[in-house]
Order: structure tokens, then C-alpha cells, then sequence
């Protein structure tokens, strides 16, 4: 009677491995099948835009030839730019498409070095960037502040000290994206504050978990419409003040999810921002490194 009942463990077991390698099957199959279509949107939408820019270039030199009014030259430049904005949210959406089905390097990073390096990327490109519009700031930018990275040396930061940052479970290059596209933020609408200042905390939270926080006195906007921004191409400030594809925020989302965080937004108007991220610490539970 005991006999047949001894393979019963193994059977069982052998059809969990089955029914778990015909999921995996399922699962490669699926993302290959998704990562073709987002090859062949990409291609599909890139293409005609890159006629309208080509001939459009080409229009504007023949107009530009004859003499004509210039406010066609006005309406071309117009339409090139559109143009031009529209190749970066497709490029944009196809990044963020491939978010899901990307590896995930997960393992102990120590967020000190990450930071120092998040802070210097987005002190350059912000130096760089193009002056806010007029009633993008809440102040005047002066002369020499709104001259070419001039006016990064006026931020003011309150950064933790390298040593004294935690050890994360993370992705070492999302967990780099993702502060410097808070950075990036941050730096970006506060540059009109006098003087702009950006703080970071640090502090643990419960369940081996660590909150990282970035705070702005930039321009903010309504805390009713905060929600809206971890949305797709959503924007809370017009372009011609900040500029920006909207969609930032959300890929933050989707790289902090991967790595088994949550990210949130609270704000005031004219009174800064303060985005919470929260990861879990190293040696927590966390997610498989290995599937993302």
C-alpha cells in the first residue's frame, strides 16, 4: 500500500515544474512578441515624421529664397518644432514601453556615491538649459543669473553627507535615473526662486525601508492636481514656461515599481514641491532579481 504512494511527491512535482517552464515559455514568448511591435511602431511613426521635418527644412529654404512674407517663415518654424516635439514623444513612449519588459540588475547599491553622481549630471545639464520663459518663475531672473550656467552656483542644497546615506535593494542606473530626473525637476522650477533652494532627506521608514525625499521652493502648483503628473504626457505648467514632454514623472513611476518602491508628490502653490521615494533597504524583501 505504501509503495505507489512514494511517487506520488515526485509526480506532483514534475508537473509544477512543467506548468512553471510553460509560463515562463508564455512569458519570453510575450515580450518578444511585444518588444516587435514596439519596433515596429517605432519605425512606423518616426518615419513620417522625419519626411516632415526633411521637407519641411527644404520648403523654408525655398521661401526663405523668394523673399517671401515672413510670417510664412513664422508658420514653418511653427510646424518644425511641432515636428520636432512629436519625435521626442514618440521616442519618449517607446521608452517608456520598454520599462516592463527590461532586465532588472537588482542588489545592494549604496545611494551616497549614487547621489553625488545624480547632483553633479543635473547641476550640468542644468547649466546648459534654455532660460525660463517670462511667468515661468515666481522672481525675475537677473542678467547675470540668466546668463549660461551662471545662475546654478545661487542654488543653495542640503544634501546628506555620502557616509551617512543607507544601502538600497535597487537598480544602480534606474535608481541614478530616476534622482536625476527628480533633480532635473527640482532644478528646473525653482530657478526663478531667490535664491533656489533644493534639500534631500534621507530617513529610514518601517518594514526595512527607506524614504528618500527631494524638496524645491520652485513654482509648484495645486496639491488637487498632483496625481495627474505620474500620468503620460500630462503637464500642470504650459510649455512656454517649462519645457518638457510630460513624461518624466511617469517613467519614474514605472523604474521605482520595478524595483519594489512607491514614489509620491505633495505641493503648494508658489510654495515648492516635495516628491517622496521609498525603496526598500538591502537585505529586505524585495523584488526577484532575476525575473524584475
Amino acid at each position: 500500500m505504501d509503495g505507489p504512494r512514494s511517487d506520488l511527491p515526485d509526480a506532483a512535482g514534475r508537473v509544477q515544474a512543467d506548468e512553471v517552464a510553460r509560463l515562463r515559455a508564455e512569458l519570453d514568448a510575450a515580450r518578444q512578441e511585444y518588444e516587435a511591435f514596439l519596433r515596429a511602431v517605432s519605425h512606423d511613426l518616426r518615419a513620417p515624421v522625419r519626411h516632415i521635418l526633411a521637407y519641411g527644412r527644404l520648403l523654408r529654404e525655398t521661401v526663405a529664397e523668394s523673399n517671401a512674407d515672413p510670417e510664412a517663415l513664422q508658420f514653418l518654424d511653427t510646424i518644425a518644432q511641432a515636428g520636432q516635439q512629436l519625435g521626442g514623444m514618440i521616442d519618449g513612449l517607446i521608452q517608456l514601453g520598454r520599462i516592463g519588459s527590461a532586465p532588472a540588475t537588482l542588489g545592494p547599491v549604496a545611494l551616497g556615491p549614487v547621489l553625488q553622481s545624480a547632483v553633479a549630471a543635473a547641476r550640468t545639464a542644468a547649466a546648459v538649459a534654455p532660460s525660463p520663459k517670462s511667468g515661468a518663475a515666481k522672481a525675475p531672473v537677473s542678467s547675470e543669473e540668466g546668463s549660461a550656467g551662471a545662475w546654478i552656483d545661487a542654488v543653495q542644497w542640503d544634501l546628506p553627507a555620502a557616509e551617512a546615506c543607507p544601502v538600497l535593494w535597487a537598480d544602480a542606473g534606474w535608481l541614478q535615473e530616476v534622482l536625476v530626473a527628480l533633480l532635473d525637476n527640482a532644478l528646473k522650477f525653482s530657478r526663478g526662486a531667490q535664491p533656489p533652494r533644493i534639500a534631500v532627506q534621507v530617513r529610514p521608514a518601517p518594514g526595512d525601508r527607506v524614504d528618500i525625499t527631494v524638496r524645491d521652493n520652485g513654482a509648484g502648483f495645486p496639491a488637487a492636481q498632483a496625481g495627474q503628473l505620474f500620468q503620460v504626457f500630462q503637464r500642470l505648467h504650459p510649455a512656454s514656461q517649462f519645457e518638457g514632454l510630460g513624461l518624466g514623472l511617469a517613467r519614474c513611476r514605472r523604474l521605482v515599481a520595478r524595483m519594489g518602491g512607491t514614489i509620491g508628490i505633495s505641493v503648494a502653490p508658489h510654495h515648492g514641491c516635495t516628491v517622496c521615494l521609498q525603496l526598500p533597504a538591502a537585505g529586505a524583501p524585495g523584488p526577484d532579481a532575476a525575473t524584475g
